[in-house]
């Protein structure tokens, strides 16, 4: 019987040890990770970075998105410090944004290019020709 209870209690040891390194495991991945989807034929953040980080969004060839963390281009914007899933935090990793409706976009007329669509608040709209 004393060797029952010792292997019954060196299992239930191990089944507790296992359990709490696994939630462990799973905050770690929850607080360091952030999620991308496809969509409009682009990525799109869905889970955001922790703080002080940007969420690299890919599209891969099989039109869905992958997400990694990684450092921000601008550590003091607020879309690095605080970030969320608007196309500012998404610019901060530097991946695919496409999937964001609020681009802004530009017409060609009589001087160049013109801004037809503003940029979102606290970006910038680089102008170019095709």
């Amino acid at each position: 019987m004393a060797v029952f209870a010792t292997m019954f209690v060196l299992i239930l040891s191990s089944v507790n040890a296992h359990s709490s390194h696994r939630k462990a495991g799973l905050q770690r991945r929850a607080v360091d990770s952030c999620s991308c989807v496809n969509q409009n034929g682009g990525c799109v953040i869905t889970a955001p970075p922790p703080p002080n980080k940007a969420c690299n969004c890919m599209l891969r060839w099989w039109s869905n998105c992958g997400a990694q963390i990684r450092d921000c281009f601008q550590p003091n914007s607020l879309f690095c410090t605080n970030p969320d899933t608007s196309l500012g935090a998404c610019l901060q990793g530097g991946g695919n944004c496409i999937g964001y409706s609020e681009r802004c976009d530009c017409g060609i007329g009589s001087g160049g290019c013109k801004l037809t669509r503003p940029a979102i608040a606290h970006t910038a709209c680089k102008l170019s020709r095709p």
